[in-house]
């Protein structure tokens, strides 16, 4: 084994310096601008380190421009900071730039491969995209707009009875929807497992995706090395998440699998995927199987992230949070609460989901692989560079939305009406080919429950001995970017508000 060992870790020496040596011979003198590179390891030192390496991708771009070019131990890595350069090459030329990189960590050591989300573009990526879109486009998403209203009203009642509890009340309205949507399970009142299983996968997905924090990504023949060597805790983390992404898979699906076998399945999307009378197309089981486990980790993790976001912007921006229940007094009857119906009458309410997600986007930096050389505004792009969209620094551009530091909904809105320029859900969603197919879904889940708790509750900073507590600023300990922990009051408007959230629709149930 000790023989092995030192067999793996010498050739994966050999393989470096030869990559290193031969890449001056491949080396274009018109590369996009970038820090100069050092013998060997290239720019190595120049990435930027955890917790928010999109500030430092971000200062590339005032530095070198909307490209910024990099070679860290062989891998060209180019960074897009502008979304016109996200949208030149992601939008408009997106059957080259909708590969994704290897991943070894995350797909190949904890078993992520499965996830459409990460597959190589190409046929079965795109059997997976099918079978997505047949549920979650635009018009399909509409048909679960009662789902979402029938358990956003159960989740206001949580909050008015157990107002501490909202963080984890974002956690069970995100998976009360996914499951009953995928699976057709209804959520516990509390403690749902499976629930806890997804938000589980959730954690493990976020860690073994991080930029740049696993050595085995750059030399991928680590993941041979036996996990008794010292160095090698995070081959016994990814031992243990294998195990926690296998289960978020397959459990719920053979749970469900069982329940059509004894004819106690509800229609759902897993089971109209695997039954070609429902109407759409069949499925092969494995790829029903992949659907359903991402629609958890990928649609929760963003519902969940940017609902906590939304109290976040709420605390910190108090006059925001007046504006938009203003516009709601206005416009909604105080005989009810606003539903999704009436999105298109409550502008300043959208311009404030629009803002949330243009502070806290859940995913900054998104990886993307160049199938072939390509050219842009003269510069050469190698095949197989890692594209490294920065959305922060998109979402942040002072050139597209000035003072970004402050929460501004007026941004988002032009003569009273909503501004369909610079809307930050093109970037917040992902870009061109592969931008979240689920996003119909997650929007209207995210608009409603900003709409109804702004119409019922005052959100306001918590106290601790006599002092405001100011929540801390977004971070990551993984992929996702998210705001900490956080105490906060949230209060009932009035008796009025209270009674109305209580008394709603199915409030018995």
């Amino acid at each position: 084994m000790a023989l092995l060992t030192f067999l793996v870790l010498v050739l994966s020496v050999v393989l470096l310096v030869g990559t290193i040596a031969l890449a001056p011979l491949r080396r274009r003198k018109n590369l996009p601008p970038g820090p100069v590179g050092h013998f060997l390891v290239g720019n190595l030192f120049d990435v930027p380190l955890p917790p928010e390496e999109w500030l430092g991708f971000a200062s590339f771009g005032k530095l070198y421009g909307p490209l910024a070019y990099l070679r860290v131990l062989g891998q060209d890595i180019v960074v897009l900071n502008t979304m016109k350069a996200a949208s030149d090459l992601l939008e408009k030329r997106g059957s080259i730039y909708s590969d994704r990189p290897r991943m070894v960590m995350i797909k190949e050591v904890v078993g992520f491969d499965w996830l459409p989300s990460l597959m190589p573009y190409g046929d079965r990526w795109r059997l997976h995209r099918r079978a997505l879109h047949q549920h979650l486009s635009e018009p399909s998403a509409k048909k679960w707009w009662a789902l979402h209203e029938d358990l956003n009203g159960q989740f206001l009642r949580k909050l008015v009875h157990a107002p501490d509890e909202w963080w984890h009340l974002t956690e069970w309205l995100a998976g009360a929807n996914i499951l009953r949507m995928t699976f057709g399970l209804e959520a516990a009142e509390t403690n749902d497992p499976w629930i806890q299983l997804g938000i589980d996968a959730i954690e493990v997905f976020s860690k073994s995706a991080a930029f740049g924090r696993f050595a085995v990504d750059a030399f991928p023949m680590l993941k041979h090395v036996p996990m008794w060597l010292p160095g090698t805790k995070w081959k016994r983390d990814a031992q243990e998440w294998h195990g926690i992404q296998t289960r978020s898979r397959d459990l719920p699906f053979e749970h469900l699998l069982t329940k059509m076998n004894s004819g106690a399945a509800r229609s759902c999307i897993a089971t109209d995927l695997l039954d070609p009378q429902s109407g759409g197309s069949a499925f092969p089981e494995d790829v029903v199987k992949n659907v359903t486990g991402i629609m958890y980790i990928a649609g929760a993790d963003t519902t969940i992230v940017t609902m906590r976001a939304f109290f976040h912007a709420m605390v910190l921006n108090p006059d925001a949070q007046r504006a938009a229940q203003a516009e709601i007094d206005c416009i909604i009857p105080s005989s009810r609460l606003p539903t999704l119906q009436d999105r298109r009458d409550l502008p300043f309410v959208d311009a404030v989901v629009r803002e949330v997600m243009r502070m806290y986007p859940v995913t900054p930096l998104v990886p993307h692989r160049l199938m072939i050389d390509d050219e842009y505004n003269g510069m050469h792009l190698p095949k197989g560079s890692t594209i490294i969209v920065n959305t922060w620094a998109i979402q942040n551009d002072e050139c597209v939305y000035p003072e970004p530091d402050v929460f501004m909904p007026e941004r988002h809105l032009r003569d009273g009406k909503l501004d369909l320029t610079n809307d930050p859900r093109m970037s917040f969603f992902g870009y061109g080919r592969r931008i979240c197919p689920g996003r119909y879904v997650a929007d209207a889940q995210i608009w409603l429950l900003v709409a109804t708790v702004l119409a019922s509750f005052n959100v306001s900073p918590a106290m601790e001995d006599g002092q405001t507590v100011v929540p801390g600023k977004p971070t990551s300990s993984g992929i996702v970017r998210a705001v900490p922990r956080f105490p906060c009051q949230v209060t009932p408007r009035s008796g009025e508000k209270r009674a109305l959230v209580l008394n709603g629709p199915n409030a018995g149930g």
